[in-house]
């Protein structure tokens, strides 16, 4: 049952400037597999693979790595060039300087720029936030800068914070990408990590990054591999039983050896809730399910644990705004 899904905002500020320049957006979505109808539901999300699928059309038709989003057209096969370029610097510090040049120059976005203390360091995606589009490309940048580092020393490197030039969105999945919960409104889009790592050694070479370049844009936008949180250990646990809505808090704390009293106080804490995590698990699965079209909703309905098809969709409506029978579009688009 271990899936995940991508909050519905991802999907619209993708496609923007594609539409914006009178593309078949439509058309786009199609061969993504999302139904077109979804685009306009706040609470719909996609499975990771349809909005990794969404990405690749969107290079192709746009010709774009960065599919309109930046302050100019990024031919195809930069990213790969530069990559290139990172592999062989001998430590992080040296790696980061040079992609900051590159960007600099490269992409036409503004000053980007590495700085903080002898125990932190802080890293500057953007200076301001002068549209949305701005805002899209810092948050992207912190993503895509953070997972690509992580990747060349070959260890995770947790972030001890995020800034963003943007209120907090309604719909958005930030503590899953980010690993922490970020700070909005921020002057600037932005991040910190603890300056150890930049004297980690690259330990990756040539081959290792064609296997990795196959990847995207799955290795850099949904692969997490952050240090355990209680509530990432609950949802690994939820997602490995069967019938989750007849789960309880006390059935999971007992393999944790915490009391239940004691693990809501943990999920609380990360803002989040057992019930909460249930839900996520169970919504994330069923749109999983529903987009492949490999169980009817009487079948997904027991699979999850709920009493008769009837209440599964209610749920399913709660959680997403539609009906099931909206994410079984894409089959037949």
């Amino acid at each position: 049952m271990a899936a995940r899904t991508v909050a519905i905002q991802l999907i619209r500020a993708a496609i923007a400037p594609a539409a914006a320049r009178g593309l078949d957006v439509d058309g786009v979505l199609r061969e993504a597999g999302i139904p077109a109808g979804l685009i306009g539901e706040d609470a719909a999300r996609v499975t990771e693979a349809q909005a990794a699928r969404l990405i690749q059309v969107l290079w192709v038709v746009t010709g774009d790595e960065m599919v309109g989003l930046g302050a100019m057209a990024i031919p195809r096969g930069t990213f790969r060039m530069v990559t290139l370029g990172l592999i062989h610097t001998p430590d992080l510090r040296t790696a980061l300087r040079r992609l900051i040049e590159f960007v600099g120059i490269g992409i036409g976005f503004e000053v980007t720029e590495l700085a903080g203390t002898a125990k932190t360091t802080r890293m500057i995606v953007a200076p301001g936030a002068r549209t949305r589009a701005d805002q899209v490309v810092g948050a992207i940048g912190i993503v895509v800068g953070h997972r690509f580092a992580s990747w060349l020393i070959g260890q995770a490197i947790p972030l001890t914070s995020v800034e963003l030039p943007e209120p907090p969105p309604p719909h958005a999945d930030y503590p899953p990408i980010f690993g922490v919960v970020p700070t909005f409104d921020a002057p600037a889009a932005a991040f910190t990590f603890d300056s150890g790592y930049l004297n980690a050694p690259v330990v990756r070479d040539e081959d290792e990054l064609t296997e990795f370049l196959r990847n995207l844009p799955d290795a850099l936008l949904f692969r997490q591999d952050y240090h355990p949180t209680a509530s990432s250990r609950v949802r690994r646990m939820v997602e490995r039983r069967h019938a989750p809505e007849l789960l309880t808090v006390e059935e999971i704390a007992k393999p944790l050896n915490v009391s239940a009293q004691h693990l809501r106080r943990l999920l609380r804490d990360e803002g989040t809730t057992f019930r909460q995590i249930k839900e996520d698990v169970m919504r994330d699965a069923a749109i999983a399910a529903l987009a492949s079209g490999r169980e009817s909703t009487e079948e997904l309905s027991d699979r999850l644990g709920f009493s008769e098809p009837s209440a599964f969709r209610r749920a399913f409506r709660r959680w997403t705004g539609s009906p099931p029978g909206a994410y079984r579009l894409a089959r037949g688009q």
